[in-house]
């Protein structure tokens, strides 16, 4: 009889414990995800649509917006590549961007390889929400999570807001801003999501 007592009381502190477990990691949940949990890599698709300005005339360099003589020219975009982020918010991602005038007609689209740098400004781990501001750059090359800026030149700045879902393996994200050096970026619509890999 004492070992079928033992073996019941063992069986519920066994049950008790998981039980225990479960509250805590729902506990956990409750309070959000950490930033620390987004570090990591992931696979990164944005699209969208951007107003680019250029002078009207030849060999038609971007422009101001709003300049006299400058004309605007509707792109979709579309970028596919992947992105390291640490455990504080900083991130380097690596795309290959094309760009094609709307709409779609004949001419080619461009094709180029860009790095974004990013800083998280203001993570919520309740919401998993933040915002947060980048640069991008042709040349130069990601290592991790850094930049190394070597032969790189700025291509835009800008900042965004992002959610986070499936306890931390997804990031959905929206730019909020948008420029580049000549102030050649008029209206732009761009979002995109970041897979865990």
């Amino acid at each position: 009889m004492k070992k079928l007592m033992v073996i019941v009381l063992t069986g519920c502190v066994f049950v008790i414990s998981q039980g225990f477990r479960e509250v805590a990691a729902d506990e956990d949940e409750t309070h959000g995800i950490p930033l620390s949990k987004l570090a990591g890599t992931f696979s990164e698709t944005v699209h969208g649509s951007v107003a680019l300005c250029f002078e009207h005339a030849e060999p038609s360099p971007l422009a101001k917006c709003g300049s006299t003589g400058s004309i605007v020219v509707p792109l979709t975009i579309l970028d596919v590549g992947v992105a390291t982020r640490d455990a504080n918010g900083n991130g380097c991602t690596t795309l290959t961007e094309t760009e094609a005038d709307f709409p779609v007609d004949v001419s080619p689209p461009a094709v180029f390889v860009i790095h974004v740098v990013s800083k998280d400004k203001n993570y919520d781990p309740t919401t998993g929400t933040s915002d947060g501001s980048f640069t991008s750059y042709f040349g130069g090359k990601c290592n991790g999570a850094t930049f190394d800026s070597t032969g790189a030149t700025v291509a835009s700045t800008g900042t965004y807001h992002y959610a986070v879902s499936n306890k931390g393996k997804q990031i959905d994200f929206i730019l909020t801003a948008l420029t580049n050096p000549v102030d050649a970026v008029g209206d732009f619509s761009v979002s995109g999501i970041d897979l865990r890999e």
